[in-house]
C-alpha cells in the first residue's frame, strides 16, 4: 500500500513475524512529494477504431500495447521535477527493510512548467503554465493558465541506457515507435545526450553514453534522419563532438544515397560544406541533383539550385552541376572537366573550373525567400539555411 503521509510517499509492506503473525514494514521512498499516480490505475482512453492511424488527431497507445514497460511504472512530483519508476516492482522488491537495499533510482524529468498528469500511452506530461496578464484597461493583473506537454519518451530511454540496459530500452521504444512524433523524441534524446557531453566532457571513452546513444539509435531506420536532424538543429561547436563517434560525414551522405533518402543526402551535403569543406565537391551535388531530376524531386532541385547560389554567386559552380546532372546542355566555349576534385571546397571559397577562387558570401542575416525555413547555424553564410528542419532545440 501507498501512502502520501506530509509529504513523504510511504510504503507499506504485508509480511509474517517470526511467530506466524501478520505486520506491515513500513519505509519512506520518497520526500516532498505533492502528489503521485500510479499509472495502472489511470483511467483507459476511450480506443478509437484505428488509434495509431496516421489521419488521426487522437494518436495514442492502448495500455496493453504497452506490455510490461510502463503498465506498472510509479510517477510522483517533488515541487522540482516529475519522476518515475519504471516498474513499481522494482521499488517493492527494494523497498524491504531485511534486504537493506537502497530504494530503485528514479528517472527525474525536468520541466518549465507544472506537470498534472503523465499520459503513458502517449509518452508525455501534461501540465499548466501560468502567465500575468496586465491591462491598460483595468486596474489589476491576473494570472491566464495555459495548457503544456513535454515528451517523457527521451528522459526515460536515457535512463536505461545510462543503465547499460539496452534490452529495456529498445522494449519501451517498440512500444511507442508508431507514435508520429517518435523520430522527434529520438532526436531530443541525441540532443540532450550531446549538449550534456559537450558541456561537461567525460572523463573516459568508458563513461561516455552519447556513443551508446547513437548505437542504440542505429537500431532505427530513420537512423540516418535522426543524426542529421539532430545536427542542423545544433551549434557547430557540438558537431565535432558528434562525429566523433560517427563515420565520416561523405559515408553518411552515400549510405543516404543508396537507401533513397534524397532529402536527408541533402542534408548531410550541407553538413559537409559547413564541417568539413576539404571533401565537399561538385560531384557530389551534380549526383545527387542528378537522382532527384529522376525521382521528380523537383523542389529539392530547386534547393539544391539555390544552395550553389548562395556559395557562388557568379553561378559557374550551378552551370557545372546542371551540365553533369543532365539538366543543361554545355555551352561550346565552356569545357567542363570531369575530375573527381574539381570545384572543391577551400577554406577561403570554391575553386571554379577556370582555376579562380569565388569568395564564399557572408549573408549571416539568413534572408532568403521562397519555401526555405530558416534554422540550423546562426552564423556563416546563407547556404546554411537549405534543407533546414521547421524547428530548433531549446
Amino acid at each position: 500500500m501507498l501512502f502520501l503521509v506530509d509529504a513523504k510517499l510511504v510504503l507499506l509492506q504485508p509480511s509474517a513475524n517470526e511467530h506466524g503473525e501478520l505486520k506491515y514494514d513500513m519505509r519512506v521512498i520518497a520526500h516532498n512529494v505533492e502528489f503521485y499516480t500510479l499509472s495502472r490505475e489511470q483511467p483507459a482512453l476511450n480506443s478509437p477504431s484505428s488509434p495509431l492511424d496516421d489521419n488521426s488527431d487522437n494518436n495514442y497507445l492502448p495500455m496493453g500495447a504497452l506490455g510490461h514497460s510502463l503498465r506498472d511504472s510509479l510517477w510522483y512530483f517533488d515541487g522540482t521535477s516529475m519522476h518515475a519508476w519504471s516498474d513499481v516492482l522494482d521499488v517493492l522488491s527494494s523497498a524491504l527493510t531485511e534486504h537493506g537495499r537502497e530504494v530503485a533510482p528514479t528517472v527525474a524529468i525536468a520541466t518549465d512548467f507544472y506537470p498534472l498528469s503523465a499520459i503513458v500511452e502517449k509518452g508525455l506530461l501534461t501540465g499548466l503554465e501560468s502567465d500575468l496578464v496586465q491591462r491598460r484597461d483595468i486596474n489589476f493583473a491576473f494570472y491566464r493558465l495555459n495548457p503544456r506537454t513535454h515528451l517523457s519518451i527521451p528522459s526515460l530511454l536515457r535512463h536505461h541506457l545510462a543503465q547499460y540496459d539496452s534490452p529495456a530500452a529498445l522494449h519501451l521504444s517498440h512500444s511507442y515507435q508508431k507514435l508520429p512524433y517518435f523520430n522527434h523524441a529520438l532526436e531530443v534524446l541525441l540532443h540532450d545526450v550531446l549538449d550534456d557531453e559537450v558541456d561537461t566532457p567525460p572523463e573516459s571513452l568508458e563513461t561516455a553514453l552519447l556513443p551508446g546513444v547513437l548505437s542504440f539509435l542505429s537500431s532505427f531506420p530513420t537512423y540516418l534522419d535522426i543524426v542529421a536532424g539532430c545536427t542542423r538543429k545544433t551549434e557547430l561547436r557540438s558537431w565535432k563532438t558528434l562525429f566523433r563517434y560517427l563515420p565520416p560525414v561523405v559515408e553518411l551522405f552515400e549510405e543516404s544515397l543508396q537507401k533513397d533518402m534524397l532529402k536527408t543526402a541533402g542534408s548531410y551535403l550541407l553538413i559537409l560544406h559547413a564541417f568539413d569543406e576539404g571533401s565537399f565537391s561538385a560531384r557530389q551535388i551534380s549526383t545527387l541533383l542528378k537522382r532527384a531530376r529522376e525521382e521528380g524531386d523537383w523542389d529539392l532541385c530547386k534547393e539544391l539550385a539555390r544552395f550553389l547560389v548562395g556559395i557562388d554567386e557568379t553561378g559557374n559552380l550551378l552551370k557545372t552541376v546542371l551540365v553533369r546532372a543532365g539538366l543543361r546542355d554545355a555551352e561550346p566555349n565552356n569545357s567542363y572537366s570531369s575530375d573527381e576534385d574539381e570545384h572543391m571546397m577551400t577554406s577561403n571559397g570554391i575553386s571554379t573550373s577556370n582555376g579562380a577562387a569565388v569568395q564564399t558570401p557572408d549573408r549571416s542575416d539568413g534572408n532568403s525567400s521562397g519555401s526555405i525555413i530558416h534554422a540550423g547555424r546562426h552564423t556563416g553564410s546563407s547556404s546554411q539555411d537549405y534543407f533546414a528542419e521547421s524547428a530548433r532545440y531549446s
